[in-house]
């Protein structure tokens, strides 16, 4: 799957739980979609996890090959 399809999934999974949130009066309803508002947030780190080179470990990739 793209990031781009990752980040709408996720979008629409925050969208959602917003929704549930600020329109339900119900202590439950409001804390299950509370989480799925994390879950969309966690969701969108990983999926940029997979695509965006931490700069630490990019660098640590360069430092590693001046050594050979």
């Amino acid at each position: 799957m793209s990031l781009e399809a990752m980040l709408i999934i996720a979008a629409v999974l925050f969208a959602i739980g917003l929704y549930g949130s600020l329109a339900r009066r119900n202590v439950l309803a409001v804390l299950m979609s509370v989480e799925l508002m994390f879950n969309a947030v966690n969701l969108t780190a990983v999926s940029l996890s997979r695509y965006v080179v931490p700069f630490r470990l990019a660098q640590a990739g360069l430092d590693a090959g001046d050594e050979v």
